[in-house]
């Protein structure tokens, strides 16, 4: 998700496109192994690119957070790690003209064997419970 605090985006305005961010101060994530703290990816696939700068970069997302919600920028984030902060009004969600990249789904690998340990079984039946098709997390673009 792109989010960014009311303030800020009173102060210099709502972005609409991937575009016009370059206008803005992004924060970055500088621990990734798919993209660079300058360069965001977007698009379902990942296949678009935008060059983004700003005052900062951080490889901890609660980092970024602390520093979006002090109002220094846009940061774009899994909606894990800002789904409190939105839900909380602290930061609001851009909706933006292509959609975010998406993460994946999760994955759970165990040995090749037909017949997993019981231990494993339980572990495959929570988290199928416990995520249910949507993490518990999970927030829709408003």
């Amino acid at each position: 998700m792109v989010c960014a605090t009311p303030d800020y985006l009173t102060r210099r305005g709502r972005p609409r496109s991937w575009a016009d961010l370059s206008e803005h101060d992004c924060l970055g994530f500088s621990f990734s192994g798919i993209a660079k703290p300058g360069e965001w990816l977007y698009g379902r696939s990942r296949y678009r690119r935008v060059s983004v700068r700003g005052p900062m970069c951080a490889s901890n997302g609660d980092a970024l957070v602390a520093c979006v919600s002090a109002g220094l920028g846009i940061i774009y984030e899994p909606d894990f790690i800002v789904a409190d902060a939105v839900r909380g009004g602290q930061l609001d969600v851009l909706t933006l003209d292509a959609p975010p990249a998406e993460l994946g789904d999760i994955h759970l690998l165990y040995a090749p064997d037909r017949t997993p340990p019981a231990k494993v079984r339980v572990m495959i039946d929570f988290l199928v419970r416990a995520f249910d098709g949507t993490a518990p997390w999970t927030m829709k673009p408003v």
